[in-house]
């Protein structure tokens, strides 16, 4: 069998696997299309499982889980709640990692979607689970990772999700962070996302609402390509100053508040040539860390961003609202409150201060959110996440060989019996 290298999106993990549908002896876990920073998708052994399907089903009640994103919105004229920034996202990968959008409080994570799952186990046979069959093995699926077995089928709730011939986005710029939280205003179906300048002590950012317009605006598929193009080195020695010019850039390009028409695509996928932080760090390779804060610790968020980029180079910035969770049972970061993601080159990001991040994340019940984590260790991850254990028990009963065991699982001792 032919062997594939794949890498995580962030390029600072890779393997040499062996795509395979069959589950019977192999051990490995679900491929979907490689958009996770991290590990969750590296399989622990040689082995990454893939369909052969050759015809997707794009409509309920049987979607197949390959089906990304984008192919949903467009062959069933839907939104979702908890759309990622990425258009290519799998419908299933977004259920394993319970993903969550621009919606906000109104919204939610993925998992509000979700009616029902087929799930093929590890010793081979397929169940149905929802709310209210297999319950247990529904709660643990949805932000489990795949690792409580492989999804066959989804079937997606009904929602009242307007889709708009287009959007129209308005800027708002500001300072501080506390003016940024006083900015947020729970709106129903508006998208709001926050981009913060940490190389700025004045903590400049940009807020971009958007919501639905009545322009018809023709949204061109979305393509990695154009995103590629640009690959800007590190301007002389002082990276820095480098990324003082690239957030600069940035912020200059997005200066105007004046409300303007824009696609679905461009609303929904913001990632662009400038905001791919790829581009701009050596050999594309990034770390994001990306936390969960709840509400009521709204006055740390401050304190933490400064911890965690004390003598780092963030790259760039995004903070969004997130409402509370439908589901609390698996290993999903979604909670009530503000989510932050930062950006760094992995060439000089210094571990030497992380641990530090992780005591006072920990103070204030923060979760690192681990489709985009690389550097939690088993200890931190088990403090953060206390609903682990009961979870544990549920996917123990599921697959008590660990045949479904990705990098991240054994780096986080998640399947340890």
């Amino acid at each position: 069998m032919k062997m594939q290298k794949i890498y995580s999106w962030g390029n600072n993990f890779y393997k040499d696997v062996e795509l395979n549908s069959d589950l019977s002896e192999n051990y490995g876990i679900y491929l979907g299309n490689q958009n996770s920073y991290g590990d969750c998708f590296i399989p622990y052994s040689h082995f990454s499982y893939k369909s052969k399907r050759k015809e997707k089903l794009f409509c309920e009640p049987d979607l197949d889980p390959s089906v990304t994103i984008e192919e949903y919105i467009y062959g069933n004229n839907k939104l979702l709640f908890g759309i990622p920034g990425k258009a290519n996202v799998t419908i299933g990968g977004a259920v394993a990692a319970d993903t969550h959008g621009k919606d906000n409080i109104w919204g939610g994570s993925f998992s509000k979607n979700i009616h029902s799952l087929k799930l093929k186990l590890a010793n081979g046979q397929v169940i149905e689970c929802s709310d209210k069959k297999n319950r247990e093995v529904f709660t643990a699926t949805l932000g489990g990772y795949g690792l409580t077995g492989v999804i066959e089928k989804v079937t997606i709730k009904e929602n009242k999700i307007p889709l708009p011939p287009s959007f129209l986005k308005q800027k708002q710029k500001g300072s501080g962070l506390e003016n940024l939280f006083n900015e947020f205003e729970e709106s129903p179906y508006t998208y709001w996302v926050a981009w913060v300048n940490l190389l700025n002590k004045r903590f400049d950012w940009v807020v971009e609402k958007s919501f639905s317009g009545k322009k018809d605006i023709k949204s061109k598929k979305s393509s990695d390509s154009y995103i590629k193009k640009l690959n800007l080195p590190f301007i002389g020695s002082n990276s820095l100053n480098s990324m003082s010019y690239i957030n600069n850039i940035y912020f200059n390009l997005n200066s105007t508040t004046k409300a303007k028409s824009s696609s679905i695509n461009k609303t929904l996928y913001p990632l662009s040539m400038i905001s791919d932080t790829r581009n701009i760090s050596p050999k594309r390779k990034i770390l994001q860390i990306q936390f969960s804060l709840p509400l009521k610790n709204e006055k740390y968020i401050q304190e933490l961003i400064e911890r965690l980029i004390y003598k780092q180079v963030p790259l760039l910035c995004s903070i969004k609202r997130l409402g509370s969770p439908l589901y609390t049972e698996s290993l999903s970061f979604y909670q009530d409150g503000w989510t932050v993601a930062v950006d760094f080159s992995e060439k000089y990001f210094d571990l030497s201060y992380f641990e530090e991040f992780m005591k006072k994340l920990l103070d204030h019940e923060g979760k690192i959110y681990l489709a985009k984590d690389s550097l939690l260790n088993e200890k931190y991850f088990k403090a953060m996440y206390p609903n682990f254990k009961n979870w544990e028990q549920v996917v123990k009963k599921l697959d008590p060989n660990s045949k479904f065991q990705s990098h991240m699982s054994n780096r986080l001792g998640l399947k340890q019996w």
